[in-house]
């Protein structure tokens, strides 16, 4: 048999031909390939280089209702024909499972605008030209910079493709550049660093915005204290917003649900959150990363509210979980060509409110705005714990009085839902698949 290496498109055709040459009649397969290069700088000078590229291919099969699963990333019909054979194989150890795959149905015509072919033309020299102005740029904003630790640029482009014994055959393409830098300002003893990175689909970043972001984060948080322990009213900026409310994703899929790994099981139909709060799975909102029109199972992707005005409408599911629970999936399937398959969101949106950042921050007497967090070892998706480091202001009358370290934010999930009092109507500039607006809680737990 031959070893010459096959392109994706020609090896996922003959890992099927080769699943039902061996028997399987129920199957799917996944195939995808990557490449990305990018650089770090320090003091002027190139630190490091890297490009990679890496491409493999995996399937799923069934016998007798009995799931198996093998990847490979030799490319070979060799390898793909031993990897079908391992998968028949890994049938022999699993359970049954319950489960239809999808057939094939026309994509929506929908530009996603997930690939910009100039982004390939991009070259290291371009990125390190933007990098030495960045750096530039921030030692002359601010004596009081210190060093620079982080500093650099990538860029990354891949390909994925579905097959299936129904007659999926979707495939996908996608590329990003990003950018960043990170800065320590130092004022005596006292340390704090500042950060922004950002990316997207074309090279068009501006280094005077970028470093001066960077360079006022940190300078800004110079002379921060910690505040007296207590119960305050808390406005989440929109850089840590996405993340407060990302980490708690898993409770609204359905496999966590079926697993008894959800405080949400049994509350669709019920109020989950005030009743401003809206929360969808958007998959087809074009540029952002996590826009995609099927599923890493195959499924035809579509936007999916899961929480509207307070109360929960839908969990998300992937083939499995929605066979098990006798509804349609709703295109909410993860999957790698090495794994098995998961659940996610396709875009993770929050509607914006109506008000500003400053009224928010105005909305109490005191109130503290977090700006930054630390860590998240203290968080459980499962039981909602919150317990995570902070940085940010103390605020008065809507006024800055102080910055502020050294604390520690302490709630739970399920309860910070219904404690919501307010978003703004902006968005983080970043180029992210998670997208909350400046958010103000009514209370936290802050130890200091």
């Amino acid at each position: 048999m031959s070893s010459e290496s096959l392109n994706p498109n020609d090896a996922i055709d003959y890992m099927c031909a080769e699943a039902r040459r061996l028997g399987s009649d129920m199957f799917d397969a996944v195939a995808g390939e990557s490449e990305s290069m990018g650089l770090e700088l320090f003091e002027g000078k190139v630190k490091s280089t890297e490009i990679s590229n890496s491409r493999g291919i995996g399937i799923r099969l069934f016998k007798d209702k009995r799931p198996g699963f093998a990847f490979t990333e030799k490319m070979s019909r060799e390898a793909i024909s031993q990897t079908v054979k391992d998968a028949i194989s890994h049938t022999l150890l699993t359970d049954e499972v319950d489960m239809e795959l999808p057939f094939a149905v026309e994509l929506p015509a929908i530009d996603l605008k997930s690939f910009n072919p100039e982004l390939e033309d991009v070259s290291l020299d371009r990125m390190k030209a933007l990098g030495l102005e960045l750096e530039a740029i921030a030692r002359q904003a601010d004596k009081r910079i210190d060093n620079i630790p982080y500093l650099g640029a990538s860029r990354s482009s891949g390909m994925s493709m579905v097959r299936n014994s129904n007659g999926v055959a979707y495939s996908s393409r996608s590329n990003v550049i990003s950018a960043g830098i990170g800065v320590v300002a130092k004022e005596g003893e006292n340390k704090k660093m500042g950060v922004y990175s950002n990316g997207g689909r074309s090279f068009n970043f501006d280094p005077k915005f970028m470093s001066g972001k960077a360079v006022e984060r940190a300078v800004e948080l110079l002379g921060a204290e910690s505040i007296p322990s207590g119960s305050y009213p808390v406005v989440f900026s929109n850089r840590v917003s996405t993340s407060i409310m990302s980490m708690f994703g898993s409770p609204y899929f359905a496999e966590a649900v079926q697993k008894g790994q959800s405080r949400l099981a049994g509350k669709i139909g019920q109020q989950i959150a005030v009743p401003f709060l809206n929360v969808t799975s958007s998959p087809h909102t074009p540029g952002m990363p996590g826009s995609h029109l099927f599923d890493g199972e195959g499924v035809v992707t579509a936007k999916l509210e899961v929480i509207k005005d307070g109360v929960l409408q839908s969990y998300l599911y992937n083939l499995e979980s929605a066979k098990k629970a006798g509804v349609k999936p709703t295109g909410n399937g993860s999957r790698g060509y090495s794994g098995k398959a998961g659940t996610g969101f396709s875009n993770f949106i929050v509607d914006k409110g109506d008000k500003t950042v400053e009224e928010l921050l105005a909305a109490y007497p005191q109130c503290l705005y977090v700006t930054k967090l630390e860590g998240g070892s203290g968080c459980s998706a499962i039981s909602g714990e919150i317990s995570i480091g902070a940085q940010g202001f103390w605020y008065e009358q809507g006024k800055r009085i102080k910055p502020v370290d050294k604390i520690t934010l302490n709630s739970n999930y399920f309860e910070l839902l219904m404690a919501i009092r307010g978003f703004s109507g902006e968005y983080s500039d970043s180029f992210s698949s998670v997208k909350v607006p400046d958010m103000l809680v009514e209370s936290m737990h802050v130890a200091g």
